[in-house]
C-alpha cells in the first residue's frame, strides 16, 4: 500500500541496494538531523521508533560484534539536540524529555534579550541532558557528531577593548550573505566548521575536504558536550554565541570562540555520504536537502545528486502537512503567530508531535516490504 503521510526519497545506489535486498537496521551506516528550530518536532515519532524499535541496542552490539563501525549519528543545531537524544542509553526517555523542555520553556516574553534567550536555551538542554550526560558522551555503537561554526572576523563589530568578546554585526552577515550568493565556498572567509565527535577517529569520510570551507575535528565529551550543544543552535541575533567550548583535555586551554549555529554552513548537512560504506537514513522535515542556511532562498542550490547516491530520505507528505494545526509544520514563525499566548502554541506544537506518529507507523509498514512508486 502506498504510503499516504510520508514520502520516500532514495538515491540511486540506496534504491538499487534496497530493491534487491530490502531495508534492514545492519545495513545503516549513519542518520543525519537537519537544523530548523521547532520543524524538528515534526520527527518525534519517527525518532523514537526508529532508535527504540528498530535501531535497537541489541541491533548495535550485533554490529560491531560482526565488526561493524559505530552508527554515526550527524546533527546540527535542533538537529544535534534529536542526535544527543538518539545516543543516550534511553533514548525513548531522551526524546520525550527533549520535546517537552523545547515546548514549554520557550514562553519567551516580548522584549526579551539574546542574553535572556541564550539562558533559557541552556536550562533547556540541561533538562534533557543531564539525566543522560554520561552514556550521551560515551555512547555504545554510536558517534554521536555536533556541527558548529567558529565565525572569522569578517562577521565582527570591532571593539575597543580586548575584553570584549565579538559579537555578530548586521553587515558582516549581510557581507556573508552576498559572498554566498556568488559561490558556496566563499564563506570560508567567515566561518570555521568545528566538529565535535565521541569518535573523531571515524571521520575520515569528512575530514577529506569536500569544498572550501575549513573543518576542525575535535573530541567530544563530557566536559564540552553541552557547550557544543548549546553554539549548534546559537542563532545569529537570536541568540549570543558561545564564547569558550572546553577542550576535551583537562590541562588544555578551552578553545576560543565565537561559537555560531551549526546550520549556517550545513543547514540540511548536504555532506559527501557517498564517500560512507551501506545506506544513509534521513528523517527529514523537507523533501530537499538545502546545503546552508543562506542558500534558503537559492532555489537551485541543493545537495549534489551524487552525495545523495546512498541515502534514504523520509519525510512528511503534503497530506501529512495539511492535517497539521495551521496546515504547515512547526517554525519559528509560531512565535509571532501566536504571540504572548504560550499555551495556544504549545497546543498547537503537542498536536503536530501527536499527528507525527502516523509517519512512524507508515514507514514501520514501509520497512516490511519496501517499494517506489517510480
Amino acid at each position: 500500500m502506498k504510503p499516504e503521510h510520508i514520502k520516500i526519497i532514495a538515491g540511486s545506489r540506496a534504491k538499487a541496494h534496497i530493491q534487491r535486498h530490502g531495508l534492514h537496521p545492519e545495513d545503516i551506516s549513519a542518520i543525519p538531523a537537519a537544523a530548523g528550530g521547532p520543524k524538528g518536532l515534526i520527527l518525534q515519532g519517527l525518532d523514537r521508533f526508529i532508535f527504540t524499535q528498530w535501531l535497537t541496542p541489541e541491533v548495535l552490539a550485533r554490529r560491531a560484534d560482526n565488526g561493524g563501525a559505530p552508527l554515526q549519528l550527524i546533527g546540527a543545531s535542533i538537529g544535534a539536540w534529536r542526535m544527543a537524544a538518539a545516543a543516550s542509553a534511553k533514548p525513548d526517555e531522551a526524546f520525550r524529555e527533549l520535546a517537552e523542555q523545547y515546548c514549554e520553556m520557550q514562553r519567551y516574553p516580548k522584549g526579551i534579550d539574546r542574553a535572556t534567550i541564550s539562558e533559557i536555551c541552556g536550562y533547556m538542554l540541561d533538562g534533557f541532558t543531564d539525566p543522560h550526560i554520561q552514556d550521551i558522551a560515551n555512547p555504545k555503537h554510536k558517534n554521536l557528531v555536533v556541527w558548529v561554526n567558529k565565525g572569522l572576523s569578517p562577521l565582527h563589530r570591532p571593539h575597543s577593548h580586548p575584553a570584549h568578546p565579538p559579537l555578530a554585526s548586521k553587515q558582516g552577515f549581510a557581507s556573508a550573505v552576498l559572498s554566498n550568493a556568488v559561490n558556496r565556498n566563499n564563506l570560508a572567509k567567515y566561518f570555521e566548521r568545528w566538529v565535535f565527535a565521541t569518535h573523531p577517529e571515524d571521520l575520515d569520510w569528512i575530514s577529506k575536504p569536500f569544498d572550501k570551507i575549513p573543518l576542525k575535528l575535535q573530541k567530544l565529551n563530557e566536559r564540552n558536550l553541552k557547550p557544543s550543544l548549546l553554539a549548534s543552535g546559537s542563532i545569529p541575533f537570536v541568540l549570543d554565541p558561545v564564547q569558550k567550548i572546553p577542550a576535551d583535555d583537562v590541562d588544555q586551554s578551552p578553545w576560543s570562540g565565537p561559537f555560531w549555529d551549526g546550520g549556517l554552513t550545513d543547514y540540511h548537512l548536504a555532506l559527501p555520504y557517498h564517500r560512507l560504506p551501506g545506506i544513509v537514513l534521513y528523517p527529514h522535515f523537507s523533501d530537499s536537502v538545502i546545503p546552508g542556511w543562506l542558500d534558503k532562498f537559492l532555489k537551485l542550490r541543493k545537495a549534489l545528486p551524487e552525495w545523495m547516491s546512498n541515502v534514504v530520505l523520509v519525510c512528511p507528505s503534503q497530506k501529512f502537512i495539511k492535517r497539521l494545526p495551521n496546515n504547515k509544520i512547526p517554525d519559528r514563525s509560531d512565535f509571532k503567530r501566536h504571540g504572548d499566548n504560550h499555551d495556544r502554541r504549545i497546543q498547537s506544537w503537542r498536536a503536530a508531535i501527536s499527528e507525527s506518529y502516523r509517519m512512524s507507523l507508515e514507514f514501520e509498514n514501509w520497512l516490511k516490504h519496501p517499494h517506489f512508486d517510480d
